[in-house]
């Protein structure tokens, strides 16, 4: 039985009830007119790879897709690639893509990396007659031993006596689902600077990853025992007979080392090392940012120490011919400090985590 006086009431519920409803099935309608491609995750499909194509001219930030290069926790790029100088030796050198390659095929090579595999850079499994299974880049095969490189960098030399069985993987070595993580403007911005020379040049030969090991007194100008032949397949040993492992770490967006735990513990420091490979002997141009105090040693001789924090500092340093460690020991006050490298772009250098050729 209906009141009179409800009759006000229920015809504001049946009002906001069509309202609600109307607003719904416009949602429906638009949800029904756009693509999947326009809205989410791009793919291979042409359709799809035309908007890719015209997001990149029209809205691509290649400032921003530099940032998500060197962010070695989603794109990893910089892990495994080179550009400029700037980065691992796993996969390889991206110089001339921005030249070499569309728009449409860099997209393709980022979301189907094995669906064409650059000579040179295939996949080889190995079983070792232990039964266990590597898979890497072949660096070398000889009748003595075979060489592999994993994709975190690190070569495997095996006895041939120990090789049971190998085969070429139609599988690239870079995972197809580290784009995935990547939103739709994340990939826009990161195929316009692959696209961007000038935008690449800005790199500079940066150090993207470095060696850590710490942490240790707050003292900086006090030498360790680990400062005349730094070796991180070694075990450091600090002064007071602590045993520290070293670890490999990336460099964030910026450019700069931050390290976490168990490295990041207030009123303490914490050594970085890395490698600079010249052609021969000659003098070059390191710049460093850092935080906080910061010694700085190339071949184990200190040739700059700073209580301050200091930005884009230039030093002038002599390298020898081949390899030439870079060692740095980091004021850690506060548990945040960050610190970075970079050598002027000049032929013959390479600044890098890896003595690889």
């Amino acid at each position: 039985m209906l009141v009179p006086g409800n009759y006000p009431q229920a015809g504001s519920r049946i009002m906001r009830h069509r309202i609600v409803g109307t607003l719904v099935f416009a949602l429906l309608l638009k949800g029904m007119e756009s693509s999947p491609a326009e809205e989410g995750q791009f793919d291979l499909s042409p359709r799809s790879l035309t908007l890719l194509e015209e997001a990149v001219r029209k809205t691509g930030n290649p400032e921003s897709g530099r940032e998500i290069y060197l962010d070695t926790r989603d794109a990893q790029c910089a892990s495994c690639h080179r550009l400029q100088g700037t980065g691992a030796h796993v996969g390889p050198d991206l110089g001339h893509v921005a030249e070499k390659l569309s728009i449409r095929e860099i997209a393709e090579a980022l979301m189907a990396p094995s669906r064409k595999l650059t000579e040179g850079y295939e996949t080889y499994t190995v079983v070792k007659t232990d039964g266990k299974i590597l898979s890497g880049l072949r660096i070398s095969d000889t009748a003595d031993s075979l060489h592999l490189r994993d994709q975190l960098g690190k070569d495997h030399v095996i006895r041939r006596s120990k090789v049971a069985r190998m085969e070429k993987s139609p599988v690239s070595l870079m995972p197809s689902r580290l784009v995935s993580r990547l939103s739709r403007k994340d990939l826009v911005n990161l195929v316009s600077f692959l696209k961007s020379p000038r935008e690449q040049k800005l790199l500079n030969g940066r150090l993207v990853r470095a060696w850590i090991v710490g942490p240790f007194s707050r003292v900086i100008k006090k030498s360790e025992p680990l400062e005349k032949n730094p070796d991180p397949a070694k075990i450091a040993v600090s002064n007071t007979g602590k045993l520290l492992q070293w670890k490999l770490i990336n460099t964030r967006s910026n450019g700069l080392f931050q390290p976490g735990s168990p490295f990041a513990i207030p009123k303490s420091s914490f050594y970085l090392l890395g490698w600079i490979k010249s052609d021969r002997k000659r003098d070059a141009v390191l710049r460093i940012d850092h935080s906080a105090g910061l010694r700085l040693l190339v071949n184990s001789s200190t040739i700059y120490t700073s209580r301050e924090a200091g930005s884009n500092k230039r030093l002038e340093i002599h390298l020898q011919s081949g390899w030439n460690t870079i060692l740095s020991r980091v004021n850690n006050p506060a548990g945040d400090s960050t610190c970075g490298f970079r050598l002027e772009s000049t032929p013959g250098l390479r600044l890098c985590a890896d003595r690889q050729d």
